[in-house]
């Protein structure tokens, strides 16, 4: 027997054992730690209750709605007096600043008691999962049984941000099934339900789904994907803005929510006057420890991603092609200039399908380079890091230093730019260096027949 037929009897044991031990790690680090002691306190249980107090016709941002409608007792300590005396959006970051778009969307689980909503909940996340693999192993252009398709599914199960955010029952893992699908609609000449979907990602979380709405806008088929979207978006937004049992007067409560939470010291602030903001993983995260500055923090972060766009921008201009470096090319950069926390993270599941597909290609070097970039996502880095900080006195000293606040500690955002940087010279490579599209799950475009 040639050694080459060898390699290829043990390739299936060894893509099905390691499909195995993802499906183990996926499974504890996320629905499982979900479903233990933490349910009764996660990232679902603020839009659940919120939910429901937007159908009932009260202010579902009002911090003693919140606290009226909580549905498990006891509740958390710090519940009653912060919600009492202001601070709860502040240090808690509640109630959630989802837009009332996307109450409807919940309200079929929201109607229901909270211990079956959030087993629910849990279901549908890891479906969406399962949806979001399926829907890029189609984008990839590979066959669903392949190594390939395998690889990619261990991908996706092994990322650290999809463990969080399932075990937070954070809404990113729906709203990623959905704009991934949205994709695969575009793909398949469906540009109505592409429209479709896409409004209700935006709907449920804009910031995700973001990256594959400017995808979208550049194909060939932008208009037949606008109108519908609009459509279902204007349809959307008259529902939610007129409760079923009465008006509500919330704005006041919503920006003044998003104030408390972004304002210094607060949540989601990124300075490090945040003791969490090694949690967030946008680009103000790092470079802040630099310039000591919010507003330069601010201004180098809307610069990079700005460049990034232009550069990729003429890339597609040049060609006129677009395919799925191209998603993966948006997906990254959108994580850089605005606020994202680590379950948003799970956006790189696109630019490690595109390296996995490359592996074999022209442009291997650049995706070994990106594997090697998104590698310190399969961890919780900078939480791992703060907590080892507050250890020994010795790293207590390190994590005083200058190299550990601008660079160690922030390193999952320093990877993201490094990666889009990669991302980017792969696309800017000369035409005659492309690899066929059409044969990797290739778009419509402005420059192909629809």
């Amino acid at each position: 027997m040639e050694l080459s037929q060898v390699r290829r009897g043990w390739r299936w044991p060894v893509f099905c054992l390691l499909t195995c031990m993802a499906v183990l790690e996926f499974s504890v680090r996320g629905p499982i730690r979900g479903l233990g002691p933490s349910r009764d306190f996660n990232d679902f249980l603020s839009p659940y209750v919120q939910t429901r107090a937007w159908f009932s016709g009260r202010d579902p941002y009002a911090a003693s709605t919140l606290s009226d409608m909580w549905p498990v007792v006891p509740p958390p300590p710090f519940l009653l007096p912060e919600s009492a005396d202001g601070t709860l959006a502040a240090q808690r970051g509640l109630p959630s600043p989802y837009m009332t778009t996307a109450f409807p969307l919940l309200l079929p689980i929201a109607e229901l008691p909270w211990r079956i909503a959030i087993r629910a909940w849990f279901l549908l996340c890891v479906v969406a999962v399962l949806v979001a693999v399926w829907a890029l192993i189609h984008l990839a252009g590979v066959r669903g049984r392949s190594p390939l398709a395998l690889a990619i599914l261990v991908s996706e199960l092994v990322l650290a941000p999809v463990h969080t955010a399932i075990a937070a029952a954070n809404i990113v893992t729906v709203v990623l099934a959905l704009s991934l699908v949205a994709t695969f609609c575009l793909m398949r000449n469906r540009p109505g339900m592409a429209g479709v979907l896409l409004t209700l990602a935006v709907a449920l979380k804009s910031t995700v789904a973001l990256p594959f709405v400017i995808y979208a806008l550049l194909s060939r088929m932008r208009i037949r994907v606008v109108v519908p979207a609009i459509a279902t978006g204007i349809l959307l937004l008259s529902v939610a803005i007129i409760p079923p049992h009465g008006r509500t007067l919330w704005w006041k409560s919503f920006l003044a929510n998003n104030q408390a939470m972004f304002a210094p010291n607060a949540i989601d602030d990124f300075s490090t006057g945040n003791p969490l903001h090694f949690q967030l993983i946008n680009l103000q995260v790092a470079l802040f420890p630099i310039l000591h500055n919010r507003t330069l923090a601010q201004l180098g972060a809307a610069l990079a991603f700005v460049v990034l766009i232009i550069l990729w921008l003429w890339a597609v201009r040049r060609d006129r092609q677009i395919g799925l470096l191209d998603l993966a090319i948006v997906a990254s950069a959108a994580l850089l200039p605005v606020y994202h926390r680590f379950t948003d993270a799970g956006l790189l599941v696109v630019p490690v399908a595109w390296a996995l597909i490359e592996l074999e290609g022209e442009r291997r070097r650049f995706a070994v380079g990106c594997l090697v970039l998104a590698s310190p996502f399969l961890v919780p880095g900078a939480t791992m890091l703060h907590e080892f900080s507050r250890g020994t006195g010795m790293l207590q000293d390190i994590s005083r230093s200058r190299l550990w606040n601008c660079f160690i500690l922030p390193h999952e955002c320093w990877s993201i730019l490094m990666l889009c940087a990669v991302l980017l010279a792969a696309r800017c490579l000369p035409k005659g260096h492309n690899p066929v599209q059409l044969e990797r799950g290739s778009l419509p475009s402005r420059g192909t027949a629809e």
